[in-house]
């Protein structure tokens, strides 16, 4: 299963080091969710940066630590591949 993720924004050093973060972490998330993790930046308006999981905003800006942004794509896919599996 493949899960898109998303960080949108303008160019900023933020939203750089929000992808950086989700790539130093994507290995392990997707050994541990068996899932294919599809990495994507796309310019938008939005001054700090926002994660989307398949389309859906998780979070809006960058947070004060690396182990918060995990914390926060693992609860969302829970939901989310718990969801598929309904």
């Amino acid at each position: 299963m493949e899960v898109r993720i998303t960080v949108k924004g303008k160019p900023t050093y933020e939203r750089w080091t929000l992808v950086q973060w989700i790539l130093e972490i994507k290995d392990i998330i997707e050994s541990e969710y068996g899932v294919r993790l599809i990495i994507e930046e796309k310019d938008s308006f939005e001054d700090l940066p926002v994660l989307c999981i398949n389309d859906e905003e998780v979070l809006m800006g960058l947070p004060g630590e690396e182990g918060y942004l995990i914390e926060v794509l693992k609860k969302h896919l829970d939901r989310f591949l718990c969801s598929e599996k309904d």
